[in-house]
């Protein structure tokens, strides 16, 4: 009973770190972004704090195979970008209201390059795990078992083209001589005779 009670307390505890440190990231994002566009910080959102839930459900409930170091890694990515954004948020607040030094342009630079990177890298690893599930590898393999089939196959009907070429080639040509001669045959005989109009008559 004591085990279960304190897996609860740490998850309780767990969650409410992360509504705090994504209520910080969320107001750090937002100063990157234009008045009408505070709504993006919500989608920015969702590579940090978001991520982080979101990969670690992963790891431990749906990836397989290569899908499995993918999502750990990104687990990792998520947290530091975690750390960073709240730190960053508390450092630029605390430095607007007097309480510390005020962040420099050069930080803040670096941390938004920071927060840009950690999107991208999300954006990368979903792509890169969808590819690499077993589904997706096992579907890749029959596909270029099927290339290699196909190719294989035109390559004989090419190696074979000479021989059956000069067996069928003699017969055809054959075929086309007793055709033609059959007709022009025919025709002996009836060869107008000239001064004959076209009925036949002077």
């Amino acid at each position: 009973m004591f085990k279960k009670l304190g897996q609860i307390s740490a998850t309780i505890l767990a969650g409410l770190l992360l509504v705090y440190s994504a209520t910080r990231s969320l107001d750090f994002i937002s100063l990157t972004l234009p008045p009408d566009k505070q709504i993006l910080a919500w989608f920015g959102l969702a590579a940090l704090d978001g991520g982080l839930i979101a990969w670690t459900l992963a790891y431990l409930h749906g990836s397989k195979g290569w899908q499995r170091p993918i999502a750990f890694g990104m687990v990792v990515v998520d947290l530091l970008g975690v750390i960073t954004m709240f730190t960053m948020d508390t450092l630029y607040n605390t430095g607007q209201n007097g309480m510390t030094i005020t962040m420099t342009a050069d930080e803040i630079y670096w941390a938004v390059l920071g927060l840009s990177g950690v999107i991208g890298l999300n954006i990368a690893a979903t792509v890169a795990s969808h590819l690499m599930s077993p589904e997706a590898l096992r579907a890749q393999a029959e596909e270029e078992a099927d290339d290699k089939i196909e190719t294989a196959t035109l390559a004989q009907i090419t190696n074979q083209a000479d021989t059956l070429a000069a067996e069928i080639a003699p017969v055809v040509a054959a075929d086309w001589v007793n055709k033609k001669r059959v007709q022009h045959m025919a025709n002996i005989g009836n060869t107008p005779v000239e001064g004959d109009n076209f009925f036949g008559k002077k």
